[in-house]
């Protein structure tokens, strides 16, 4: 009965959010829908937050999905190293779901660790305060609109203690959508993968992008240099 309840707050508000929206003109600002899937880039003093749409369009679209945020990325950049996360949460239909995105295995995630009810409401009350807005795709890790704020604020990236492992993955870093059910606190499965590079290329789909091997001739050439170098050794100490 009580998530209920919250569940027809929030759809009210994003209800006052989209009509407020559709009467302001054409602000551009930065906002997401339940059901949206969303990238954070986080881990200095600015971060950015894309919305890439709704999650099941993106997850069942072949090939995979892929995007240039290289311009967010910059703006994102600092002397930390980045992080980045994929998340969403849905109160369409009967229940509840998120998703989230970690570098972890599906595996490796305990399921009698989890409390999804507390990232869904972290996440939901995230999206009340964007009913503010604020214009563009950055803004201040310090702002009470921020990913950092509202879901790291431990600096675990373990999304306020929601997921027993760290939801977030290095540049480079395949990280795994893994898709819980908030109602029964359990986990449904992988749902996807999405990989951000260090030049701001995003790909995000499931089953989704793949660890790319090296070409075999740079193997080769590879072996064919430590061969040279030890080569040269054994000469220099004959």
């Amino acid at each position: 009965m009580r998530f209920t309840r919250f569940k027809r707050a929030v759809m009210a508000m994003a209800f006052a959010t989209a009509t407020a929206m559709g009467s302001a003109g054409q602000a551009q600002a930065f906002s997401f829908n339940t059901g949206d899937l969303v990238v954070a880039i986080y881990g200095n003093s600015t971060e950015a937050l894309v919305d890439l749409g709704n999650a099941n369009t993106i997850l069942t679209t072949s090939p995979i999905v892929n995007m240039n945020l290289s311009a967010d990325l910059t703006a994102a950049s600092g002397t930390n190293p980045v992080k980045y996360t994929l998340f969403e949460f849905d109160t369409n239909g009967s229940g509840a779901q998120v998703i989230a995105g970690t570098s972890s295995a599906l595996s490796s995630i305990s399921p009698t660790h989890l409390n999804l009810t507390q990232q869904f409401n972290a996440l939901a009350n995230w999206f009340n305060n964007n009913t503010l807005l604020f214009t563009g795709n950055t803004v201040a890790s310090s702002s009470l609109f921020s990913f950092t704020t509202n879901l790291n604020s431990d600096g675990t990236s373990k999304m306020l203690g929601a997921w027993p492992v760290a939801m977030s993955g290095s540049l480079g870093q395949i990280v795994n959508l893994i898709q819980g059910d908030v109602i029964n606190n359990a986990i449904l499965g992988q749902v996807g993968s999405a990989l951000l590079t260090a030049n701001g290329f995003l790909s995000v789909g499931n089953p989704g992008p793949a660890t790319v091997p090296l070409p075999a001739g740079v193997v080769l050439f590879g072996t064919g240099l430590i061969g040279l170098v030890g080569v040269a050794r054994r000469s220099f100490t004959a």
